[in-house]
């Protein structure tokens, strides 16, 4: 069967290309970015789901227009690393616009169902694994012939599922990313002191001037780009859920919250089995791939941020 049976040993197909010569299953692309999203609820049916490498990055999000205009950018580069004797970076360029480079791949379960036995639903969520007759809630886009799906949960549970970049609003999202490129920005100014310069304050300080000016405007454009794709995005999810100041949610941290609650209530084996339990329950760090436990008390609570009821309960 070339659907997933999610004992650890199913196949993660490269692409939709892949998977159609091997099972004859043809998938389409993730609908990026959704126009108008609806909550939907219902029993679910004739789940199925298998994993598959689709195209989740930032540049799922450009328009066609925008795309083009990307790849003519990236064929000029390499045309000017050729007139430059730069052979290797210009490979690297006519890779990148002629659609060659995976970095915009990311692996995601694509799921088809039914809802209340009439509404078909297709869409790209995380590896979690929904049963026939689960009550459910799906945030989706309706569409000529289905509901494009971005999130499933299952209150039940209280476990969501979504489209893989999405987990965090604004505030949060990018506070993972400032820690790593501070680090890296450190290590780069020191390893050239190291091995071109010595270690004066005056060398340092051009270091680290130079080298900051040239992330700061990498990071300015790493915010605009993924603020405009799945950080928005994962904020309209949890809009559409009712959920209260999106731009501080952290399901990451949430879900490691929540586990610590169930673990103390003797509610969550500590056990944690690595071949079935990565599409049933998320471990003990909160981050399923791309599902997680999520909480009503804090994410509904009017008036309240999540990160403010958290470091409450901390004192």
């Amino acid at each position: 069967m070339p659907y997933a049976k999610y004992d650890g040993n199913d196949p993660i197909y490269k692409d939709k290309e892949q998977l159609l010569k091997k099972t004859g299953i043809s998938i389409t692309d993730p609908i990026l970015p959704p126009k108008n999203l609806v909550k939907l609820t219902g029993t679910l049916s004739e789940f199925k789901g298998l994993f598959c490498y689709a195209p989740l990055g930032d540049g799922a999000y450009l328009s066609e227009e925008q795309k083009q205009k990307q790849k003519n950018q990236l064929k000029k580069g390499a045309a000017l690393a050729t007139i430059n004797g730069n052979s290797i970076a210009a490979l690297a360029g006519l890779g990148h616009a002629n659609g060659n480079d995976r970095s915009n791949l990311f692996a995601a379960q694509y799921i088809t169902a039914k809802l209340n036995d009439t509404i078909t639903l297709k869409g790209w969520i995380g590896s979690y694994k929904f049963n026939d007759g689960d009550q459910v809630e799906v945030v989706a886009e309706k569409h000529a012939d289905h509901y494009e799906v971005y999130a499933m949960l299952k209150p039940s549970e209280q476990i969501i599922s979504l489209i893989p970049l999405c987990f965090a609003g604004r505030n949060q999202a990018f506070k993972l990313y400032r820690l790593p490129m501070f680090l890296f920005y450190v290590i780069c100014v020191l390893l050239m002191n190291y091995f071109f310069l010595d270690f004066s304050l005056e060398n340092l300080t051009i270091g680290f001037g130079t080298l900051g000016v040239i992330l700061g405007a990498a990071n300015l454009i790493v915010y605009k780009n993924s603020l405009a794709s799945h950080v928005t995005l994962a904020e309209r999810i949890f809009t559409v859920l009712g959920w209260q100041d999106v731009t501080n949610i952290n399901l990451g941290k949430i879900s490691k919250q929540y586990i610590a609650k169930l673990i103390a209530q003797g509610k969550y084996a500590k056990e944690y089995n690595n071949k079935t339990d990565p599409h049933i329950r998320p471990p003990k760090s909160g981050d399923g791939w791309f599902f997680f436990y999520y909480d009503p008390e804090i994410l509904c609570k009017k008036g309240k941020s999540p990160l403010r009821v958290k470091n409450k309960k901390r004192k």
